[in-house]
């Protein structure tokens, strides 16, 4: 736990680049994995400095377990058995209560926490009862239980030993054993703490399965971890969770397939997702169908990434690959300033600080716009890469995801250079990013794909206009006056930003377009069952898809004689038409259906009767002067 000298972590040009590309080498990777490490040992010393104020506050009666020894016998083994305490310091869930408690103990607000301030600070000794046990090291110390569950860092869950919600427990580490000793059981530990036993559940590594060189099977992935109580970004202490063992293999199975893919196909993200994700948290979420994953990380918790099942390894490879790349902005962001601190900009409006994330359907703030831009440039090269090795429609499939990154990349990166936001590291980071996606704009994607990626592009980014953008009510009354008055549509000015998140609603023409191309028959299927008796919406996009434009518009018809007014519709009514047959009214109604849907609600309120929005979005278009009243 200490060293001869400090010395300062520091990012050279060559490194910020060949991140940014995706080439970090294992130096580089190195570096990050340090400073993470670093920040860890900085919060744990800060913690100690508040210790006798934190017990004062603790205010429990017995007194509460000592920081102050608990780090003596950290040091202590990290003197005698280093590689322990750093099993104990690589779970992410120690640098999650860690800084957590940080946070508690420095007042802040978002801090507040059901766990008795006590037993927050009794973890010190659990994470120093974890390295005792991993470096058998004898010691006792006092840790507490959850439920009558003790945690131990690294290396897994004991109990239960109590009933309380919140008690006290003691470990005895040994030379040859351990035991976990509550007020109503006592747990002993094996000899071997990766193998479950009575009252002992430990993370579970993930072992690959692939024969390598001499056809050994070698480790491909990390812990999965389904009983650490830190394990939950938002929400903690939690309960260990309830799969049973056919599920954890099923994960296994995915996981290891997909390491073995990304050894084959891309060993640059093989390598960063071995060294830097050091925790999957299997989500209670149904298995992914259509492209669809929750998946997250975490700045508090390096190494860590919580997911869904995906319903292949391929996906499953995507999702290490885009959380990986959140990993390591995450911890280059502890290093380098690339976005400007918003609180030096006060003269700018919140609301313009927020932007168009291509692949989101709220807006965004800068920094999620730069972690975006990174995870899915990941990703985007990824799909480009393995459409090389495969065929039928898995090939298909990739084509779709790499023509629908590589534009939605060209989108965010557009919008970041002309942000003004950017730091000097943070243009040379975004530059290096930029001029990978230039070059994959003028890659070949076959017919299909290309075409579906083209019509998903427009939808989602007209789509989010309509829901988060406003015509201001005054221009749009002088726009209806003209409008009333049959004069031509003065210039459209710039709309302002009005987040609506309550008008956001689960995307469904990229799942289906999935599910087209790669697994056409089920598709079929589904598009039989929209069409009796189904949402005259969903079954337009059926048609859009398979490139049924005379169905497409038929069924967008429906849909608008439903709802008039529903901007979506019109929107839809227009993707109908292929491009070449685009009317001006209906290439406006893309490219501004928030200002097309503010002149027509303003000229219904002037006039009584509301207008046909194709004919007022050709007017604000120059294609026509005067108004015409069919709806």
């Amino acid at each position: 736990m200490t060293a001869p000298s400090l010395d300062v972590h520091r990012v050279s040009r060559e490194s910020l680049r060949a991140i940014a590309a995706g080439d970090a080498d294992e130096a580089d990777l190195r570096l990050l994995c340090s400073a993470q490490r670093s920040q860890l040992l900085l919060v744990l010393r800060a913690v100690l400095d508040h210790e006798d104020d934190a017990a004062r506050r603790a205010r429990r009666p017995d007194g509460v377990p000592s920081v102050e020894e608990a780090w003596r016998l950290l040091c202590t083994a990290q003197r005698l058995v280093p590689e322990a305490v750093e099993i104990v310091l690589t779970d992410p869930a120690v640098m999650a209560w860690a800084l957590r408690l940080l946070r508690r103990l420095g007042g802040s607000s978002e801090a507040a926490s059901t766990v008795p301030l006590w037993a927050d600070l009794g973890h010190f000794q659990a994470v120093a009862a974890a390295a005792a046990l991993q470096a058998r090291i004898p010691a006792v110390l006092r840790v507490p239980a959850h439920r009558g569950l003790v945690w131990l860092p690294g290396v897994g869950v004991a109990g239960p030993v109590a009933r309380r919600r919140w008690s006290e427990a003691e470990i005895r580490v040994g030379r040859g054993d351990a035991v976990v000793r509550g007020e109503l059981a006592r747990v002993r530990l094996p000899r071997r703490t990766e193998e479950a036993a009575p009252g002992w559940r430990p993370l579970r590594t993930v072992h690959g399965r692939t024969p390598r060189t001499g056809g050994a099977t070698v480790a491909a992935g990390p812990w999965l971890d389904t009983v650490t109580p830190y394990r939950d970004f938002a929400r903690y202490p939690k309960s260990p969770g309830r799969l049973g063992e056919r599920r954890l293999r099923l994960w296994e199975d995915r996981l290891a397939d997909a390491y073995a893919l990304l050894e084959r196909e891309s060993t640059a993200d093989a390598s960063a997702v071995r060294t830097l994700v050091k925790v999957l948290v299997p989500r209670p979420f149904q298995t992914a169908r259509g492209g669809l994953v929750a998946s997250a990380s975490s700045v508090d918790s390096f190494g860590a990434i919580t997911m869904s099942l995906p319903y292949d390894a391929t996906q499953t490879a995507a999702v290490l690959v885009h959380e990986t790349r959140h990993q390591q902005l995450n911890a280059l962001l502890n290093l380098v300033p690339l976005i400007e601190d918003p609180e030096e900009r006060p003269g700018e409006p919140p609301a313009q600080r927020l932007y168009y994330a291509p692949w989101r359907s709220d807006p965004r703030p800068a920094l999620g716009l730069l972690h975006g831009l990174f995870a899915f440039s990941g990703v985007a090269r990824f799909w480009r890469a393995h459409r090389g090795h495969v065929t039928g429609p898995e090939a298909q499939r990739a084509a779709f995801e790499f023509a629908v990154l590589r534009d939605q990349l060209h989108e965010a990166v557009a919008a970041l250079t002309s942000a003004g936001c950017l730091t000097e590291a943070g243009r040379l980071f975004v530059d290096e990013i930029a001029e990978h996606v230039r070059k994959w704009l003028v890659e070949d994607v076959p017919a299909v794909p290309g075409r579906l990626a083209d019509h998903y592009g427009l939808l989602r980014r007209a789509v989010w206009r309509a829901r988060h953008l406003e015509m201001e009510p005054a221009v749009a009354k002088r726009f209806a006056a003209a409008w009333v008055a049959a004069q031509p549509a003065p210039p459209v000015p710039p709309s302002a930003l009005r987040p609506r998140l309550d008008l956001v609603r689960l995307d469904t023409f990229g799942p289906l377009a999935r599910y087209h191309l790669s697994t056409p028959d089920r598709f079929t299927r589904r598009r039989r069952q929209a069409e009796d008796g189904g949402d005259p919406a969903r079954r337009a996009e059926y048609a859009m898809i398979v490139g049924d434009t005379e169905q497409a518009a038929l069924r967008c018809a429906e849909w608008t004689a439903r709802d008039p007014q529903d901007v979506e519709a019109w929107i839809g009514t227009a993707l109908s038409c292929p491009e070449t047959a685009r009317t001006a009214g209906a290439a406006v109604v893309l490219d501004r259906p928030e200002a097309v849907a503010g002149v027509c609600r303003a000229v219904a309120s002037a006039a009584g009767r509301f207008p046909d929005p194709f004919r007022v979005a050709a007017w604000l278009g120059g294609a026509v002067s005067g108004p015409a009243w069919t709806v």
